[in-house]
């Protein structure tokens, strides 16, 4: 061990860049070498921004579950070919995961910043979570730097900044909405009120100018419920719930679950909210997203990646104890090799990956954070 102690942090980081593009490789391989498969969750964006351009409904593909807002932003994707298209929708939220990866990266010290970077597109782009998600195509991989953006934002007290960035992803798809509540927990009305507002009259004005708009509240209370996660999609749902009906267990089972998770969260929350008064945003946000990944109706695998990157920000920024989060990282970002050999070619990966959310909600639970923060950048 010894001589592994001497090797320079710089070149320790350049091993771990070297080893997770080797990884990163073989995924990129899987979605664009050879022949293109276009990722079933990239068609209802398409789909929806070409209905839009023929005056027609956008939910006319029932697989569009997005405010009517953001088929106005997917129009591009109504261009061209439909395989060039894909490939440009993966190049772009390989664009995207790399500059989350590089932003998290930034607030480390400058030698240590290889390092952080090769584990952040290790487990963006490498590993088992990349494995399952960038083939699908799915939008949610374009909201990892916004979701870092914001919350960093927040912490060096930039709050405008930071719920604009919320606010904006919000018509674009309501997965970050659980931020929301990190500058209402710090009374930061102002900001939210500058930002809320506008957003709240875009969507409003979006939902009755364009084609089928009306038509959303229904859609969100069908995301709410868990979408067509259910039966034998099951699997694919990384909640409680969706967990325990993967598994063939009692339906109390999945609540109860989801129940005891949602009060060890308002309850250590609601500590620290009472002891410091303003514990660290990037805590808080990862708090509440890998919160409401178990304990809401809803999560799917490239869910994790905004997740991963957050509690790897957070490691970053906040300084909390690192070795319990090793765990729960460890599992989301381990190649997906190890899950087929450890688990069998048959196994679905559900319970391993419900058992990272909860070892780093666990880790995130168990080790205080800071019970302040500084306003200078981080």
């Amino acid at each position: 061990m010894e001589p592994l102690r001497r090797i320079p942090p710089r070149t320790g980081g350049l091993l771990i860049i070297a080893v997770a593009v080797l990884f990163i490789g073989l995924e990129l391989n899987d979605v664009l070498g050879g022949w293109v498969a276009v990722g079933i969750d990239y068609l209802p964006l398409r789909n929806a921004a070409q209905a839009l351009l023929a005056g027609q409904s956008v939910f006319t593909d029932p697989l569009f579950v997005y405010p009517p807002t953001a088929a106005v932003l997917l129009l591009p994707t109504a261009l061209g070919s439909l395989t060039a298209g894909f490939v440009a929708w993966v190049l772009a939220g390989l664009a995207a995961l790399l500059l989350a990866a590089g932003i998290v990266a930034r607030q480390a010290p400058t030698s240590r910043r290889p390092a952080i970077f090769g584990i952040a597109v290790m487990g963006l782009l490498g590993g088992v979570i990349a494995n399952r998600s960038l083939f699908l195509g799915n939008l949610s991989e374009l909201l990892v730097p916004v979701a870092v953006g914001a919350l960093l934002a927040c912490r060096r007290g930039r709050w405008v900044l930071g719920c604009a960035l919320l606010a904006a992803s919000l018509l674009v798809k309501p997965l970050l909405a659980p931020l929301v509540l990190v500058p209402a927990l710090h009374r930061q009305w102002g900001p939210l009120v500058r930002t809320m507002l506008p957003g709240g009259a875009l969507l409003l004005l979006a939902v009755g100018l364009v084609p089928g708009g009306k038509a959303f509240p229904s859609v969100l209370r069908y995301c709410l419920t868990g979408t067509n996660l259910h039966g034998d999609n099951a699997v694919n749902n990384l909640s409680l719930r969706g967990w325990a009906e993967g598994r063939h267990a009692p339906y109390a089972v999945g609540v109860a679950a989801a129940v005891v998770t949602l009060v060890a969260v308002v309850l250590v929350v609601y500590r620290e909210m009472r002891a410091g008064g303003r514990p660290s945003p990037i805590w808080l946000g990862a708090v509440l997203l890998f919160g409401t990944f178990l304990a809401g109706g809803i999560s799917e695998v490239h869910f994790l990646l905004i997740g991963y990157a957050v509690v790897l920000l957070h490691v970053v920024v906040d300084r909390p104890p690192v070795r319990p989060f090793v765990p729960g990282l460890a599992l989301l970002a381990a190649p997906a090799g190890y899950l087929t050999l450890l688990l069998g070619r048959t196994a679905d990966g559900q319970s391993w990956l419900v058992l990272a959310e909860l070892l780093v909600l666990g880790a995130l639970l168990v080790r205080r954070p800071a019970p302040a923060f500084a306003l200078a950048p981080a």
